[in-house]
């Protein structure tokens, strides 16, 4: 096809936006020698192209004839397609750099040489990433790989190697590399002494306004994301050592896609090869530039993100041409991007969260000061504003010193809360939290502690005695109930008093982050719990069924020919047997509870209503507690029907410890609330950490008869109870109170929430 009839073609197309003439001759030049078929499919795409990018067309017109040798016609289409995207999401040089140097990679994916998706093994990359890094991390495919600390992105697919095995070892590498970046506080560095202290708002980084401050940011962010990668392979080869001697292995290509014409590119490309080791000495590398003591920590693995900024701006001023334009260099396959705007979001969106999730856990722990403590306490700032009532408001809260700044506090020393001039050392759940709140974030924010003390207001934490407005509220008549008495061997008639207390929803982020915690586990529950919702099970010896019983069979024709009358049972027939199962949760409230226990006993309850309401088994839910036999106290959390909703779940939230551990009138009053109602299996499950006691006489002998008699009265209705609990010294009573295959003993109150819809699960199979 002539020259002149192409341009006359092509300037059709582009109509009225008429290009240089010798530009469009010089890029239709390489279409002279190609069939008039194949120049009209190639001109076909211009109108697409050129209102996108003139130079991308251009580009276009010259690439596409020698991409046309390995592409088929019908392949052309997607190639524009995919190189058009890229232009949209990462600009002219990444489609360019597409089209000139990826077709390869490109074509092996279309014919599926060795490319291997993301999907296919995301389930075995996501346990090893979270394995190394003991973190709940996620991957995300992407089209780039990088990472915002929260969260993996890297390729839906990998086609660099020809075989699967290879391709999979690059993902593990990527992923290796990505936590390296985050463990290695890549992002989340101080600006070191010597350099401008930029700002360090919760919307951004100081890290991207120090790299953005230089005449040619994309050679200062190149340096010190290479930096970086050094760093980060030092400290691999300690932590997985296994894994990078594997990668050693691996021939990963340079896909820069820029000529070391310059001296920044030559430097760059040298620094490339000592983290590929395909390349020179690292030292010989480094030496011309920098002092021999910053040399040697990158060397031996010792150097810092601070030290990779500082010497960030030295190698920059020696390398950077102000008369020469910088190309950034694509990062390395394994290397990834630096994302500084994603990171800032996801730790702004951390922060937020763990200062609601902080917060949550300082009210709960004002709210849960044990009862007389914390009616001194208020009794005490009462007399001091003669008699007047207290207000939300005159509760102070102070924060000691060292529990604010990280930098004046030694690593070890107590975290303490004053209370009205009374200091309170925090419990170890709250300790653990702040402390690493602190470390991640510096210090902790002065307003969680007037939200923590709003919460806390809100939930109940006030000056007003029983006889006024309390967390709990009465919800009917005190009921009575007898108490066995061991010693004369009969019941202590109407002897105790049981108050059905409501505990107010207290709106936190506990539930929300249980279910983040458990994700996988409680997606696996759900899954078996709707496995369990209808048994299956073959009857034989049916006169109609579903298939021949062949037993029956052999057995009939064996009747005929002794002479005996043949049985007209001969079929199997599948039976479905609906569940028919009614259960309370009985959960010891009492002050031996405080800190992890109940944690435990929490998120157990709310992995257990998750799968429950898969299943469709009937349950209630009470917590208990005690303080005499005048005042024993059942918390309703949950009502057998009543249905699962968000104030069921912030009920939940709110069971805190409260007094002594009086078991004989919750567990009759179970039994009694289970007797009203028609259900094949009926179960009542305690969850507690230690043996009946309370306050008065009810210790030790004593409490664990009454205890057995109000179990062996559930057993005589027809109700079957259970016990799970944490207490080391179970065996002593356990097996007297409830029989030996009746409890089940937790030796670690961190599985709990693992194990109990295990037991739920096989008492109800």
């Amino acid at each position: 096809m002539k020259l002149a009839a192409l341009s006359e073609q092509f300037y059709s197309l582009v109509a009225p936006d008429i290009p240089n003439e010798w530009d469009v001759d010089e890029v239709l030049e390489p279409l002279l020698d190609e069939e008039e078929s194949i120049c009209r499919i190639i001109l076909d795409h211009v109108p697409v192209i050129w209102p996108v990018s003139h130079s991308l067309c251009y580009d276009f017109l010259r690439l596409a004839p020698g991409a046309l040798q390995s592409l088929s016609i019908v392949q052309l289409p997607e190639w524009v397609g995919i190189t058009l995207d890229m232009y949209e999401n990462d600009g002219l040089r990444s489609a360019q750099r597409f089209m000139q140097n990826d077709l390869t990679e490109y074509l092996s994916r279309l014919k599926g040489m060795g490319g291997l998706r993301l999907e296919k093994i995301e389930k075995k990359l996501l346990p090893y990433i979270r394995g190394i890094a003991r973190d709940t991390l996620q991957i995300t495919a992407a089209r780039e790989t990088y990472t915002d600390t929260d969260t993996i992105f890297i390729p839906a697919e990998l086609s660099v190697f020809r075989g699967e095995e290879e391709n999979f070892l690059l993902y593990k590498l990527i992923l290796a590399y990505q936590w390296g970046y985050i463990r290695c506080g890549t992002f989340l560095g101080k600006a070191p002494a010597g350099l401008p202290a930029y700002s360090n708002e919760e919307n951004t980084l100081w890290l991207r306004n120090f790299l953005n401050d230089f005449p040619e940011p994309s050679l200062a962010r190149d340096l010190y994301h290479l930096l970086e990668a050094i760093r980060v392979k030092h400290f691999l080869t300690r932590e997985l050592p296994g894994l990078m001697r594997a990668a050693a292995s691996l021939p990963l290509p340079d896909n820069s896609g820029t000529m070391a014409t310059s001296q920044p590119h030559a430097f760059l490309h040298q620094l490339r090869q000592c983290i590929t080791g395909s390349g020179t000495d690292l030292e010989k590398v480094l030496s011309p530039h920098l002092n021999r003591d910053e040399t040697a920590k990158y060397l031996q693995g010792k150097a810092t993100a601070d030290d990779s900024a500082r010497n960030t701006a030295i190698l920059y001023e020696r390398l950077h041409n102000q008369h020469e334009e910088y190309t950034p260099l694509s990062p390395l396959l394994f290397q990834g991007r630096m994302k500084l705007q994603a990171v800032a979001r996801a730790r702004c969106e951390r922060k937020a969260k763990m200062e609601e999730q902080l917060t949550d856990m300082m009210a709960s722990y004002l709210l849960n000061i044990s009862r007389e403590k914390r009616d001194a306490l208020l009794r005490d700032e009462k007399e001091k504003n003669d008699g007047s009532a207290l207000a939300e408001s005159d509760i102070s809260l102070i924060m000691d010193s060292e529990f604010i700044n990280t930098a004046d506090r030694e690593k070890d020393a107590p975290l303490l809360v004053t209370i009205n001039n009374e200091s309170l050392e925090l419990p170890e759940e709250l300790d653990a939290f702040s402390r690493e709140f602190m470390d991640e974030f510096g210090d902790l924010p002065a307003r969680f502690i007037s939200s923590a003390a709003g919460k806390a207001g809100r939930g109940g934490f006030s000056g007003e005695t029983e006889d006024g407005d309390n967390k709990e509220k009465s919800l009917t008549d005190t009921l009575v109930f007898d108490e066995w008495d061991y010693r004369r061997q009969g019941y202590r008639k109407n002897w105790c008093s049981l108050h059905m207390k409501e505990l107010t929803p207290i709106h936190t982020s506990f539930i929300r982050n249980t279910l983040e915690k458990y994700h996988g586990l409680s997606i696996r529950l759900r899954h078996q719990f709707e496995m369990m919702r209808n048994q299956e099970r073959y009857v034989k010896r049916q006169r109609e069924g579903d298939d021949i019983d062949f037993d029956a069979v052999v057995e009939s024709l064996s009747d005929t020919r002794a002479g005996l009358p043949p049985s007209d049972r001969l079929f199997i027939r599948l039976k479905r047997d609906e569940r028919d199962i009614a259960v309370i949760f009985l959960v010891d409230m009492s002050n031996s509870t405080a800190g992890w226990v109940n944690t435990a006993l929490k998120e157990s309850l709310v992995l257990m209503t998750e799968a429950l309401e898969v299943l469709g088994d009937r349950y209630g839910i009470y917590g208990f507690s005690g303080m005499r036999r005048s005042r024993c106290e059942l918390f309703h959390v949950k009502h057998i029907g009543e249905p699962y909703g968000e104030e069921v779940k912030e009920r939940i939230a709110a069971i805190a410890p409260s007094e002594y551990t009086r078991m004989g009138p919750p567990l009759r009053h179970a039994t009694e609330t289970l007797q009203k109602i028609d259900a094949k299996v009926r179960l009542i499950i305690t969850l507690t950490d230690g043996k009946p006691e309370d306050y008065d006489d009810y210790k030790g002998q004593y409490a664990i008869e009454d205890t057995r008699h109000a179990l062996l009265e559930a057993k005589t209705a027809g109700i079957h109870p259970f016990c799970i609990t944490i207490d080391h010294k179970a065996q002593e009573y356990m097996q007297h109170m409830y029989g030996p295959a009746n409890y089940i003993f937790v030796d670690n109150i961190r599985k709990l929430p693992l194990r109990m819809p295990e037991i739920y699960r096989a008492l109800t199979s």
